[in-house]
C-alpha cells in the first residue's frame, strides 16, 4: 500500500487553526496600535471553549471582536445613541485559498483598521456608527473617514 502525497498548501486549515492565527494577527495589531491610543478604554480578552473575544469598552461605547470556534469572525459595536451593529467579517470556508486570502487581508492592514476604530484613533464611535446604517459596512465607513481625515490634514 502506498501513501498518497498530500500538498499541505491545498489542505484547509482547521477551524481552530484559522481562529488562532487570526487572533494572533489581531493581537499584534492591537499591540502596534497602543502608541496611538489616547482613550481611557478597558480591553478584556476572554478565551472560552475555543472561542476568543476581544472586548473594548469605554463610556457607553463597546466594540467586540468575536472569533468563534466555528471559524466565523464577527465585529460588534454598541453605542448609547445607536442600535447595535453586527457584521460578519469572515465566514469559515473549507477552501484554503480563501482562508489564506482572509488572513493576508488581516495582516495587510485590515487588523490595524479594526484597531483604529476599536481604539477610537480614527474617529469617535458615535460618528463611525452614524455611517453604519443602510448599505454601509465597516470597511466602507473606515475608508470614508480615512479620506475625510486626510482631507482635513491638507
Amino acid at each position: 500500500m502506498r501513501k498518497k502525497n498530500v500538498d499541505s498548501s491545498q489542505v484547509p486549515l482547521m477551524k481552530s487553526e484559522l481562529v488562532a492565527t487570526a487572533f494572533e494577527i489581531l493581537m499584534e495589531a492591537y499591540i502596534g496600535s497602543l502608541g496611538r491610543c489616547s482613550s481611557g478604554q478597558k480591553v478584556t480578552i476572554t478565551i472560552k471553549s475555543y472561542n476568543r473575544y476581544i472586548k473594548f469598552s469605554g463610556f457607553r461605547e463597546y466594540f467586540d471582536i468575536c472569533l468563534y470556534k466555528s471559524g466565523d469572525i464577527d465585529i460588534k459595536m454598541r453605542e448609547s445613541c445607536h442600535a447595535d451593529y453586527l457584521e460578519r467579517i469572515y465566514e469559515y470556508k473549507e477552501d484554503r485559498a480563501q482562508q489564506e486570502a482572509f488572513l493576508e487581508k488581516l495582516k495587510d492592514g485590515f487588523a490595524m483598521q479594526i484597531m483604529d476604530v476599536a481604539n477610537c484613533s480614527l474617529v469617535d464611535y458615535h460618528s463611525f456608527m452614524d455611517m453604519l446604517h443602510g448599505d454601509w459596512h465597516f470597511k466602507e465607513a473606515y475608508e470614508y473617514f480615512t479620506k475625510l481625515v486626510e482631507g482635513c490634514k491638507v
